[in-house]
């Protein structure tokens, strides 16, 4: 279930403040009084307050927790799933909600509110996109049903994973891993020593100690010779440990990039996120140690006089460091503008190399719309792509959030509201915290 849980993760946008595809307007999540609510962008609540935390979904509804219990809004604020479970899970594709009750048993909600499949089961993994399939654990013995609870095909499993992009999930039968197909028919026969999920077409399966790539016929594309699949293909590239080193092959198996990084992530928009683990003499360690033996002493030199030093950035398509690895952190790209933190400063790099902000800022929020808030040591500013100042904000303005809609929330004192690009306040500050807006309707 551990790695069902983190595929269906993905589908989560994480955190109390954050934003996602939920309504007409744009939205954003507040909390006020250690309660959380939704409000519009004129401070109307549209989910009053009145929850100790709301998660957004990314399928644009809210995962909202009272206490201990767990349920689903809608953005107007209608109970989609009652607020009585332990943990809810959702498949990739957003159609279904995976629902835990106090007693460890799960069961499955469509995205309209409907039960589909009554809390009685061990653990509920594949869902189909239609809701017309499932994947159940009773005990030890997993097993296809349909949503009446009757069996979707005679087949029994060991394992049964998520259903991928291509319709087939991974399956385990007497210790060996093959793929299923609906309505729980098996697609590939269980042969593989191992097995991952099916991505542009191709999944990674492991034979003789070595693993390889099938279509989703079965069909060997690229014959087992990797020693380690760090994840599967994604833009045409996948990353492995091959026969001549670590590094990112294509659909033919040549090793197009060869990487010997720590870590080598997998691309998304064109670029993938590297670490280098870099090592730097300790000086005091180093000086210790050279005037001990100068002293006459002897031994090995202090096991910190060299420090482990992981540096990150990314690399493009051509295996060029679009960002290079010299920093302690970086983000995402929002904007077509990673941040960047080195020795506790922040700063940007833009995605095409062009706009880099050397890290200067004690504080930088994402780049939306061309603009970001960066804190320097006396204020809070906004800043264009290439580290300009745009507009200084108020002296009052003792911390920023995100730019989006338009608006930029900030707190004044210890209450946050959000003011509008010229320096108004549209939401007076009243929040403990307070989440970026979003215009859903263009996000939908």
């Amino acid at each position: 279930m551990r790695l069902l849980r983190k595929s269906l993760l993905t589908a989560v946008v994480m955190f109390i403040c954050w934003t996602s595809s939920l309504y007409a307007k744009p939205l954003a999540v507040v909390q006020e009084s250690n309660l959380c609510g939704v409000i519009d962008n004129q401070g109307n609540f549209i989910v009053p307050l009145g929850y100790d935390r709301i998660v957004p979904w990314s399928n644009g509804a809210l995962m909202v927790k009272k206490g201990d219990n767990c349920g689903v809004l809608g953005a107007d604020g209608k109970v989609i799933v009652p607020i009585e479970y332990l943990n809810i899970l959702i498949p990739s594709h957003g159609n279904t909600y995976l629902v835990e009750n106090n007693e460890a048993h799960w069961g499955v909600y469509s995205a309209d509110g409907k039960m589909l499949l009554p809390t009685v089961y061990d653990e509920v993994t594949a869902v189909d996109k239609g809701n017309t399939c499932f994947a159940v654990r009773q005990g030890t013995v997993w097993k296809f049903i349909h949503s009446d609870g009757s069996a979707a095909s005679n087949e029994e499993f060991d394992y049964i994973g998520e259903f991928s992009e291509d319709g087939l999930a991974v399956v385990r039968q007497k210790d060996k891993w093959g793929y299923a197909a609906l309505p729980g028919k098996i697609a590939i026969s269980p042969q593989f020593e191992g097995a991952q999920n099916f991505s542009n077409g191709l999944a990674a399966v492991k034979q003789q100690g070595k693993w390889g790539f099938i279509d989703a016929h079965g069909i060997v594309k690229i014959t087992p010779q990797f020693a380690e699949v760090y994840s599967g293909f994604s833009e045409g590239l996948a990353a492995v440990l091959s026969p001549n080193g670590k590094g990112y092959i294509d659909k033919h198996g040549n090793l197009l990039i060869s990487r010997d990084s720590r870590y080598i992530g997998q691309f998304k928009n064109g670029v993938a996120e590297i670490r280098e683990v870099k090592k730097k003499l300790n000086v005091w360690s180093s000086l210790a140690y050279g005037a001990s033996i100068a002293l006459g002493g002897i031994g090995l030199p202090p096991k910190n006089a060299l420090k482990s030093n992981e540096k990150r950035g990314f690399i493009n398509r051509q295996g060029t460091e679009i960002v290079p690895t010299d920093y302690d952190e970086v983000m995402p790209f929002t904007d077509d503008m990673a941040l960047v933190r080195k020795d506790k400063k922040w700063g940007a790099v833009s995605k095409d190399g062009k706009n880099t902000i050397r890290p200067k800022y004690l504080a930088m929020r994402a780049f939306a719309g061309g603009l970001a808030a960066v804190r320097t040591g006396s204020s809070w500013q906004l800043i264009d792509k290439a580290g300009q100042v745009v507009k200084t904000l108020p002296d009052s303005v003792t911390d920023a959030g995100g730019l989006s809609a338009g608006l930029l929330s900030v707190c004044i004192g210890d209450k946050w509201g959000y003011m509008n690009m010229e320096g108004d306040l549209v939401v007076t500050p009243r929040f403990m915290q307070a989440g970026n807006f979003v215009d859903l309707e263009n996000k939908r």
